[in-house]
């Protein structure tokens, strides 16, 4: 009598197609918890991401090559990234981005898994009208970056008609740049001059219009239709040039 081995072999599972589906799912579900994910659940998500992404990076490579555009080596750098420094929550959500990035490149968004995957750049935004300050939530349009007052009016001059648009806070003495959402998740800049502001963090944005002196939150450089994001890599280059310079 033949006896029939119940299970899957290892070599059965490295075999079968990536669920896609349940990838997405995944990495969305870390992202809209933001910080609010329980230790517990935040380990579990950060053990399936890496498994994901195990999965994904040579399933990308295979049918895409290496594309810097499908995001292959940035998954790579994120999956290599030591947790401690970006600490868990910054960490998985690392992982969840370049998940998505690779689901989505794979061919695998709404179409396909019958879910919706984050879009991996802004989406349209624009500020407040009226006289009132508004809490934007980041991680959606855009991510932010604080920067000391003293550090960021020295890059606002490094990057002359290069950056984009920057809120001034003369309350917290700090300036805000916006970037795209995700550019930011690697960097490992000194936490007292610089903070990057992604998902489950909140900006306070003044409308378009302020930006005279006399108001505390100002856009200290004005929004406009052609100067609103600033290129990641140009702002990290200028910020760690003068945090260097005044080490």
């Amino acid at each position: 009598m033949t006896t029939h081995q119940t299970g899957t072999a290892a070599s059965d599972i490295e075999a079968l197609p990536p669920d896609f589906a349940t990838m997405v799912d995944t990495a969305q579900h870390t992202l809209a918890a933001g910080v609010r994910l329980l230790d517990e659940d935040l380990e579990t998500a950060v053990l399936r991401l890496r498994a994901h992404l195990g999965l994904l990076i040579p399933e990308a490579e295979r049918r895409l090559g290496r594309l810097s555009s499908a995001g292959i080596e940035e998954a790579r750098r994120r999956l290599d990234a030591d947790p401690g420094v970006l600490g868990p929550v910054r960490y998985a959500h690392c992982l969840a981005r370049s998940v998505l990035t690779l689901c989505t490149h794979l061919g695998h968004g709404s179409e396909d898994s019958g879910t919706t995957v984050l879009r991996s750049s802004s989406e349209p935004w624009a500020p407040p009208t009226g006289t009132a300050v508004v809490l934007v939530a980041a991680g959606r349009y855009w991510d932010a970056v604080r920067v000391r007052t003293n550090v960021g009016e020295r890059v606002i001059k490094r990057l002359g008609g290069n950056g984009g648009a920057v809120i001034q806070d003369m309350y917290g003495a700090a300036l805000y740049w916006l970037v795209a959402p995700g550019t930011t998740d690697m960097w490992a800049l000194p936490p007292e001059q610089v903070v990057p502001l992604g998902v489950a963090t909140f900006v306070a944005v003044p409308p378009a219009h302020f930006t005279d002196r006399s108001r505390r939150l100002r856009w200290a450089v004005p929004l406009t239709a052609t100067r609103y994001l600033t290129d990641a890599e140009l702002l990290h280059g200028a910020l760690a040039a003068e945090i260097s310079a005044t080490a």
